[in-house]
């Protein structure tokens, strides 16, 4: 299923201000954050923490799962399965072997793929390092999908939120984030604005000033979009969606929040979507060039933006060469 060089991360940069209850979590038998249905089986995610994903898992007979070495350049992983029941034939580096009930394969640093084949149902437990679960979420897909449509609906093309994604990303990694945050960020920065799925589409297309109750509504946007993720594994990305608005100075909303009250990657995906509206052709104006959007928020370098992150949005452009797209 598997498949930096930056600046130092300050201290602040630990504190995630996602939602986090201390002592244990108790899921009850059939309780997940979701569950897939695939042609080889079921697939349902039980926990979701900081640089760990657990899944429970079932293979029908006959069927088969193909581990897949990490990707050059990617961070290596280890993956873990612990077969609950049933029996499964592996292809390890020594030849077949049939494994059962109580056997545990780990993999790390594979040199080729490896397939597990299920001769009888079989159903395990599978912990991995590195995520894996977003490429079966169906949920995710979903809510990707609501995001495109809301930016075309605001005049942008569908191409703005894998922008977003892109720069936010490489900045993160200039900000030496951790694999989870960025993963999070990743998540926040695409879904920045699916919020806007529930504000009605003649807010979004209104030619005119909106009006102070109409601003009301769109600006609760971001909170929607927090609510919409909630209740999914990137329920972390939901804080990055409803901050991403929040300005330095205490100018943004939805509270209002100042300095170090907003998240790190909230300060990364404004920055990227202030970067990338105005260098972005819309319907009533062209886009500007990269450097005059540059400008622009270097003079709102530590007003609305912090410093750290403006300087390492700044290398993450330069890095990638030219506007992401």
């Amino acid at each position: 299923m598997s498949g930096t060089s930056g600046m130092p991360t300050l201290q602040r940069m630990e504190d995630t201000r996602a939602p986090i209850v201390p002592g244990l979590t108790l899921r009850n038998a059939g309780e997940s954050l979701e569950t897939v249905a695939t042609k080889s089986g079921e697939f349902s995610l039980l926990a979701s923490p900081p640089g760990l994903e657990v899944q429970a898992g079932r293979l029908e007979p006959g069927k088969r799962l193909t581990l897949i070495p990490f990707e050059e350049g990617a961070v290596e992983g280890t993956e873990i399965y612990y077969v609950l029941s049933g029996t499964l034939e592996a292809t390890l580096p020594t030849g077949p072997h049939i494994v059962g009930a109580g056997a545990l394969l780990v993999a790390r640093e594979l040199k080729a793929p490896t397939i597990l084949h299920a001769v009888t149902e079989v159903r395990f437990l599978y912990v991995s390092s590195q995520p894996t679960f977003d490429q079966l979420s169906g949920k995710l897909k979903e809510l990707m999908r609501l995001a495109t449509e809301v930016e075309m609906k605001d005049g942008y093309t569908a191409q703005h939120c894998l922008r977003l994604q892109q720069l936010s990303y490489a900045t993160g990694r200039e900000l030496s984030l951790p694999s989870h945050r960025l993963r999070n960020l990743s998540y926040g920065a695409y879904l920045h604005d699916v919020g806007k799925a529930k504000v009605p589409t003649t807010l979004l297309r209104k030619a005119g000033p909106l009006t102070p109750e109409e601003w009301i509504v769109m600006k609760r946007h971001a909170t929607f979009g927090r609510e919409m993720l909630e209740q999914t594994f990137m329920k972390p990305a939901g804080v990055i969606v409803e901050q991403h608005h929040e300005r330095s100075d205490g100018s943004g909303y939805p509270y209002g929040l100042r300095g170090g009250e907003i998240l790190v990657e909230s300060s990364v995906v404004a920055v990227a979507d202030t970067y990338d509206a105005i260098t972005t052709d819309r319907p009533y104006r062209k886009g500007a060039a990269p450097d005059e959007a540059l400008s622009e928020i270097a003079r709102f370098e530590g007003i609305h933006y912090p410093e750290i992150v403006v300087e390492a949005f700044f290398e993450a452009v330069r890095r990638l060469g030219t506007k992401a797209g």
